[in-house]
């Protein structure tokens, strides 16, 4: 008997009993409906993660002020620290400019948190951040109007502002900010540029909600530290990441007189160290997802084994009468197995379909990202097929086996 024949035939004892095939595919269908919402899920929130990544920059690093026990923590756009200690200083972001081989530029920074904005008589609360010109270029963030902080700006401690849209959005409306006098902690600053929209950060802030001036006039005027919250370093080329980072620590300990066995008074985080981290976790919440997918699937391949076997019973006179006419045990086997995977294999195919509907309504309800990939298609598949094949070994097996006297005597 060809194989044709048996999946004919297969097809054909499907077809008899409708209603035991739709319990079965309706089993496997779940686990797939599971299986491909979930990973594609995941695959939607780490693409997400690493688009706001690549937004942070690839060939750039952070070094914040303080150690891992001060609970230094990366924000918005340029991120905060909670700068807790007062070690890092306006050198040390220039050691690092000209003493670390593989930098390309520094932006040191300062604040100190954030700051009621005000105009009129309407005030926002927004993160102020003191920089200098390095700023733009290294965070490839300019200004839409206007022109951002300048050398001359720092030298001469100037009044200066540029400002995010959600800033222009909250205080101003639909009036024009250029030019205007807005009061930052209760200094007035001109605002003299107007930042392009950047979005969302990595860590999930709004960069655009960020007010920007001149660093000296922060550190003198508004938070009157001598101190840095961080620098940000852009290194010549990805593959120089993680060799600057071990240069940069080795230099900041040095310049802060750290004793070997003294915890690090910095923090530096690396893209690389933010993809691995995204990478484990997505790992271990795929590794979950897909045992929650795969007690589905065992589910549904336990009623496909059972209804199977129940359909065996039934069909013993079927069974016996195609044993006493010549009918082979390997294709009465092959045709049970072909029953089995065939409609695993549908459910399969209405547990994806189902699975890119239940997508469409987490993302219009959620907003939740979903990716589906073909990876995910093809592995629904197979897992489905798999499972059609184990659950109707064992059924195949036992009609196989069964005496063609004792199968028409039932």
């Amino acid at each position: 008997m060809t194989t044709r024949r048996v999946v004919g035939q297969a097809l054909r004892g499907l077809n008899r009993n409708r209603l035991r095939t739709f319990f079965m595919m309706a089993g496997i269908a779940v686990g797939i409906t599971v299986l491909t919402v979930v990973l594609s899920a995941g695959m939607g929130a780490r693409e997400r993660i690493m688009e706001r990544v690549r937004v942070f920059g690839l060939e750039n690093m952070m070094v914040w002020a303080g150690g891992p026990t001060d609970q230094t923590r990366m924000g918005g756009g340029g991120g905060e620290g909670s700068a807790v200690t007062a070690t890092m200083k306006l050198e040390d972001a220039e050691a690092i400019r000209h003493e670390v081989r593989g930098v390309r530029e520094v932006a040191p920074f300062s604040r100190a948190g954030s700051s009621e904005v005000r105009w009129r008589d309407r005030t926002f609360t927004a993160p102020v951040f003191g920089v200098t010109p390095e700023w733009a270029d290294v965070w490839d963030w300019y200004v839409d109007r206007g022109s951002f902080i300048t050398h001359e700006d720092n030298e001469l401690m100037a009044r200066s502002a540029a400002i995010g849209p959600t800033v222009v959005r909250e205080l101003f409306g639909d009036e024009d900010p250029m030019g205007e006098v807005i009061q930052v902690g209760g200094v007035p600053f001109e605002v003299t540029g107007i930042m392009v929209e950047k979005g969302m950060s990595a860590g999930g802030g709004d960069m655009d909600n960020r007010v920007f001036v001149p660093l000296a006039t922060y550190m003198r005027r508004v938070a009157n530290v001598d101190y840095l919250s961080g620098i940000r370093v852009q290194v010549q080329a990805i593959r120089d990441m993680d060799p600057v980072a071990t240069d940069i620590a080795a230099l900041l300990r040095e310049r802060h007189n750290l004793a070997p066995g003294v915890p690090d008074d910095f923090r530096i985080n690396t893209p690389t160290e933010v993809t691995a981290m995204v990478e484990e976790m997505q790992g271990t919440f795929n590794l979950f997802l897909i045992l929650v997918a795969g007690i589905a699937l065992v589910v549904g391949g336990v009623v496909v084994a059972n209804i199977m076997l129940l359909s065996v019973s039934e069909r013993r006179g079927e069974i016996g009468l195609r044993k006493a006419v010549g009918g082979k045990a390997r294709h009465i086997q092959g045709q049970f197995l072909a029953e089995s995977v065939a409609v695993t294999f549908l459910g399969g195919v209405a547990g994806i379909l189902l699975g890119l509907l239940g997508n469409l309504v987490m993302e219009r309800f959620t907003g939740t990202p979903a990716l589906l990939t073909w990876h995910i298609l093809a592995a629904g598949i197979l897992f489905s097929s798999v499972v059609g094949l184990l659950a109707g070994l064992h059924p195949a097996r036992k009609a196989a086996a069964m005496a063609p006297v004792d199968a028409l005597r039932s």
